[in-house]
């Protein structure tokens, strides 16, 4: 039974700091404003529980009554929000039904299962690094709970109903023991490398509205037949037609104007190469627009352009005719050809053209819709907007060459030759003087990045007005700076100037993973453009822009140094613009890559005096091994020289405890040649053992007498004689 009212009151702490925690990850994070309700409901109820512990059947109909209301939550948020969400509401009313009973250890520590659980919860679904402090506070409340039942069971006493309060000594003590373990285990989780996370072959899909069209559904066959050639007239209202389709889902408009669409122009029919996100005022670069749960960073697909006027990009022939309808849990395979071997779960957090950004390419795709769309680059589309919320799952089938991503999609039609009606001469002349040492397309291309990421600077403004100039001219020959657009820009028409076929690409370059959270957080200024050049019959990835790096497939495993990449890129991403404002965040990961730094500088350091310095520690480690073996051997020798020395400068105070030490580091000099004594053995007894050694000992006669007449018979010796005989008896043991 439980005793102690601290037991309950630190466990409704407990309780509510990780309810409140995994409410404020499920629902919205100013659920955690309910944590003073929360608190009053938990400690109530386990009031009631303590008051009737001896009776705890008379608290059966008030369990009842709270199990039935829990009920009725789960129903009302079941249909109101989802299933997690009214399982968790349940869970936690259950565990208030629970309180009301809480009289035994048993029913205790399953409390704590169910709060732990709350916990776990959180931190699967949790995208922010601040649910850590949910997590810190649960472990202080916890550590205070279990010790002050450890306490109330260790007791043999049997406490009279009062309130007891906890020693303050007791609560420093907790408080120390819990940093001291949260210290711990935070240093291992930085330093003790992470195994790759199990994947099961879980796919999720989920969004606020589901995702569905009757028109689609209507035409949604796999093998529908090729229409009819039609007039002229009809294939220019049809395109019509098919234009207003196209601008029907990517439209954000009709969403208002409350910051939470993400207007990246790459992502639309068209766009001027000349516009970019940093270009549009009140835009937050670093704002996230979504994120990726996936074993690595990736380039994230939307859209794919082949056409170039001069000024902007768009297809040749905007086509989303063919619709492909799930089945009942929203899967559409798009290749059964080929095993996806790189699965994506992805959540949108601000509404975005209805194009699913994924990673070539995609094989299969679980979405919350009933049909979806692929465009005449294989891409898919739901039949909308993508909505805040939404969640969906895509398996690609990655293949690498020189960790640069491929893909296997049709091959170039002569459109991926285009360039404009006023081309630059000056452009092709550039791109052979960076190729003329190179033979092979592959070869070429590499060429042509390097050239573009070492010799031009990128910038996130817009480059001012070309003043009759084409744009690409002014950014090559003139400007030399400016955003991806013109990177990507530049070398695909460099690439189809060579006459190698080349393509835009747009989408998310996705590189920044939480190490907190696990999840790679799509910002604003990932929205990105690359270029794609067909080499040995594949799509190749190439990415001219220096600012960006090509997302690797490999990532560190250890916490520390995934830890210190993140705050790399949120430093970096706190310069974005002109107003490179720092916020907490950067703050506080500058702070970081700065003691990670100086760790580095002194392991660099350390490392480098191992590797020049070696023989020599390798002798030392010789000397130490032999030291410790043969230590009988010259040991005992130390001593006796250092109980010398102390002997020799010491100053009595009186004399018991110049007798103690005095006869103390004699024994320890005595040691060369006499075994240790024993605490049983008599002072006169062992010094008749070290006399048959050294001969007798007339000082070491007189300090054992001292001895007597001090410790038995209450006579204090003077102590300029003590002091005279203990030194006598020093060089007495020396000869």
């Amino acid at each position: 039974m439980i005793r102690r009212v601290p037991v309950i009151n630190w466990f409704s702490l407990q309780m509510t700091s990780a309810a409140t925690g995994c409410a404020a990850v499920m629902i919205s994070p100013y659920a955690a404003l309910l944590f003073p309700l929360l608190l009053l409901l938990v400690w109530f109820t386990l009031q009631l529980g303590w008051k009737t512990r001896q009776e705890p059947e008379k608290n059966k109909p008030i369990a009842d009554g709270i199990a039935v209301i829990g009920l009725g939550i789960f129903l009302f948020l079941l249909f109101k929000l989802n299933l997690l969400v009214a399982l968790g509401a349940l869970l936690f009313v259950a565990a208030l039904a629970l309180n009301v009973q809480l009289h035994t250890y048993r029913r205790f520590y399953f409390a704590q299962v169910m709060s732990f659980i709350f916990v776990l919860v959180g931190a699967a679904e949790a995208t922010s690094g601040f649910y850590l402090l949910a997590i810190i506070a649960y472990s202080l409340f916890a550590a205070f709970s279990l010790g002050e039942a450890w306490l109330d069971q260790g007791e043999q006493i049997e406490h009279h109903e009062k309130n007891e309060v906890v020693p303050k000594t007791a609560s420093q003590h907790r408080v120390f023991i819990t940093a001291i373990i949260l210290i711990l285990a935070f240093a291992f989780y930085l330093i003790i490398p992470r195994p790759p996370a199990l994947n099961f072959g879980g796919q999720e899909s989920s969004a606020g509205d589901f995702y569905h069209d009757d028109d689609w559904q209507k035409h949604a066959d796999d093998n529908v037949p090729p229409p009819p050639k039609k007039s002229e007239s009809n294939e220019v209202e049809d395109q019509r037609t098919r234009l207003d389709n196209f601008n029907e889902i990517t439209d954000l408009s009709s969403y208002g104007d409350d910051g939470s669409d993400y207007e990246y122009d790459g992502f639309n029919s068209q766009f001027d190469i000349r516009d970019t996100m940093a270009s549009k005022a009140g835009i937050d670069l670093n704002a996230i627009v979504a994120r990726m749960k996936a074993p690595h960073g990736s380039y994230l697909k939307v859209r794919t352009f082949n056409y170039f006027d001069g000024e902007s990009w768009s297809s040749t022939n905007e086509n989303i005719s063919r619709k492909v309808n799930t089945n009942f849990i929203g899967k559409v395979d798009l290749d059964v050809t080929r095993k996806g071997n790189f699965q994506q779960v992805i959540t949108i957090e601000r509404n975005m053209p209805a194009w699913l950004p994924a990673a070539a390419d995609p094989v299969s795709i679980w979405v919350p819709a009933s049909v979806i769309a692929l465009d005449q680059f294989n891409q898919p589309l739901l039949p909308g907007v993508l909505r805040p919320n939404t969640r969906y799952t895509v398996k690609s089938a990655l293949e690498l060459v020189d960790n640069r991503p491929i893909s296997r999609a049709p091959p170039p039609e002569s459109e991926d030759l285009q360039l404009t009606k006023n081309f630059d001469g000056r452009i092709r002349k550039l791109a052979r003087e960076v190729t003329r040492k190179h033979s092979g397309s592959y070869a070429k291309a590499i060429a042509l990045e390097t050239h573009l990421r070492s010799e031009y600077q990128y910038s996130f403004a817009s480059i001012t007005q070309s003043q009759g100039r084409t744009p690409l001219s002014k950014f090559l020959f003139v400007d030399k700076q400016g955003h991806c657009e013109y990177f990507a820009s530049a070398m695909t028409i460099m690439l189809r100037s060579l006459g190698i076929p080349a393509r835009l690409v747009t989408g998310f370059s996705v590189n920044n993973k939480n190490p907190l959270t696990g999840y790679f957080e799509i910002r604003a200024i990932d929205g990105h453009a690359w270029t794609e050049a067909w080499i040995d019959g594949r799509w190749v990835t190439f990415e001219p822009t220096a600012y960006y790096q090509i997302p690797s497939s490999q990532e560190s495993v250890f916490a520390a140094e995934q830890i210190s990449q993140y705050a790399q890129q949120v430093v970096q991403l706190s310069q974005v613009g002109d107003s490179q404002e720092f916020n907490l965040g950067a703050i506080l990961s500058a702070l970081w890559l700065a003691l990670y730094t100086g760790v580095v500088i002194i392991a660099a350091y350390i490392k480098l005096f191992l590797l020049n310095a070696w023989p020599l520690l390798l002798l030392m480690c010789v000397i130490l091994f032999a030291g410790w073996r043969f230590q009988p051997y010259w040991l005992p020798y130390l001593h006796a020289y250092m109980s010398a020395r102390k002997i020799q400068a010491y100053t009595p105070n009186n004399a018991p405890d110049a007798l103690y030490f005095y006869m103390y580091h004699l024994q320890r000099m005595a040691q060369k040649h006499t075994p240790k004594r024993q605490s049983s053995v008599e002072i006169e007894d062992w010094l008749s053992v070290v006399e048959n050694q050294y001969g007798h000992l007339s000082a070491m006669r007189t300090l054992a007498h001292c001895v007597h007449n001090t410790f038995y018979l209450g006579e204090y010796s003077d102590l300029e004689q003590i002091q005279q005989a203990a030194l006598a008896a020093v060089e007495e043991l020396k000869s």
